[in-house]
């Protein structure tokens, strides 16, 4: 059985951020809660991820408890982030695809408006600048 699509950004981001700990959460007890808790170096931080891949249409699929973590966490000042990555229909990811990074702050306009919502960083998929992406998880 392949993977799921989440499941193999997971591993990408794992490869390609050497210099943080990515630790992957598997819940089904705390709904909501992020696929991934990122901690940077750099800070000393722990940033939460939410993982989606979109290969259908433009809508990114947030659950309602996904939505309320990601909000409640921004009336907190708590920085979130929901990573989406984008393959537009009977595309490749690696030659067409699109990783959007999202604040936690923008969850009821991604909820609404999917990809079409202004990521706060976006890059092709086969050239992402990973060090700007680290960069941007600590300093967004």
């Amino acid at each position: 059985m392949p993977p799921k699509p989440e499941a193999s950004l997971y591993q990408r981001l794992k490869e390609n951020l050497p210099n943080c700990l990515i630790t992957r959460i598997e819940s089904r007890v705390g709904l909501g809660i992020p696929d991934c808790f990122i901690a940077l170096r750099q800070t000393g931080e722990f940033v939460p991820v939410e993982l989606k891949v979109v290969k259908r249409g433009r809508k990114v699929a947030l659950s309602p408890h996904q939505i309320a973590f990601h909000a409640r966490h921004a009336e907190l000042g708590v920085r979130t982030f929901i990573l989406v990555l984008y393959v537009p229909p009977g595309k490749v990811a690696s030659r067409e695809g699109q990783l959007l990074l999202f604040s936690g702050k923008q969850v009821f306009e991604l909820a609404k408006s999917g990809i079409d919502t202004d990521p706060v960083v976006g890059y092709h998929y086969g050239a992402v600048p990973w060090n700007l992406l680290m960069f941007t998880l600590a300093e967004a």
